[in-house]
């Protein structure tokens, strides 16, 4: 697996949106488990625009959401 993991999500149907969340979070765990070091970073960049990613500013093991469509 590689050491860089983002993948951004665009939801139209709020039917769909835990669903595909919980799925590209769990891809997210997989690459962490083989690349520590680093935490996951779910960012809300719009309605229904998401991005996940391994990140240097969430600590290894941990899980923290950003959202900057509120700002």
């Amino acid at each position: 697996m590689t050491q860089n993991f983002a993948v951004t999500l665009e939801i139209k149907s709020r039917a769909d949106l835990e669903d595909e969340l919980d799925r590209l979070v769990d891809d997210a765990i997989q690459h962490a488990l083989y690349n520590p070091g680093r935490g996951i970073l779910v960012t809300r960049s719009g309605p229904g625009s998401f991005t996940i990613e391994l990140s240097d500013e969430v600590p290894q093991g941990a899980i923290t959401e950003r959202d900057l469509a509120s700002r």
